[in-house]
């Protein structure tokens, strides 16, 4: 049976898999313990006995195979990590300029720090409601809802969209989304597809003035974006845009 301490008393490890499990669930329908393993830096035979020990814990559960599913008391543990990952991401970006390119790395000792401190520095940069990657930051009781967007490789052509998010932590491929714009609160359209490669050609609003750019298949699947109206009043926009 999963723990009742609550959250913060899950190990550092546990919460760091089952974090990573939460964040590839985001991108991929389907997480497996090849791509986790990837994610992780861990051998597939590390990886395998690590998960194998958080399903008898009751934290995760099989899917088919290979896939790997949250259960609710995984869920909660990994939304408490995303949480104070998410805000030490934002304080490194908002007090001591870090690009969003460099946080990720940077922000890796979060789920060390005490709760509390956690908690000030979110108070100090004034609660934001997104990451610097444009993901929502989970509330402290656990709720958690992504806006209705899609990856830029399914958004329908000739449509404006506004980015919500970028699932990545991948470093260049950050730094070349910012040098393109294409990040958080960016406005585009996607104008055409490019076959025989699955790249998109889109125009991104940028000094008030449209740039056409061909993004890859990639990076494509990464940007996720959304109907531009949908985003106007958000005031989170702000929160993940002046440090990039």
């Amino acid at each position: 049976m999963p723990g009742t301490d609550g959250p913060s008393a899950a190990s550092h490890a546990t919460q760091v898999l089952l974090k990573e499990v939460l964040l590839r669930s985001l991108e991929d329908k389907r997480v497996t313990l090849g791509k986790l393993g990837k994610q992780l830096g861990v051998s597939p035979p590390a990886i395998s006995r690590r998960v194998q020990r958080l399903v008898r814990r009751g934290y995760l559960e099989r899917d088919g195979a290979c896939g790997l599913r949250l259960t609710d008391a995984g869920l909660r543990i990994a939304l408490y990590a995303l949480r104070k990952q998410e805000i030490f991401e934002a304080y490194l970006v908002r007090e001591f300029g870090y690009r969003w390119d460099e946080v990720r790395p940077a922000a890796a000792s979060a789920l060390r720090l005490d709760d509390e401190l956690i908690e000030r520095m979110y108070a100090q940069i004034g609660r934001p409601l997104r990451c610097p990657h444009g993901l929502p930051i989970p509330a402290r009781d656990g709720r958690f809802q992504l806006p209705q967007a899609v990856p830029l490789s399914e958004w329908p052509s000739d449509q404006p969209a506004v980015v919500s998010y970028v699932l990545s932590s991948n470093g260049e491929m950050l730094r070349y989304l910012a040098d393109l714009r294409l990040t958080p609160g960016a406005r585009l359209t996607a104008v055409a597809r490019i076959p025989f490669g699955d790249s998109v050609k889109v125009q991104i609003e940028r000094d008030r003035t449209m740039h056409e750019h061909v993004i890859g298949a990639e990076l494509a699947a990464i940007v996720f974006v959304e109907a531009a109206p949908a985003l106007k009043t958000r005031r989170d926009q702000a929160d993940t845009s002046a440090a990039l």
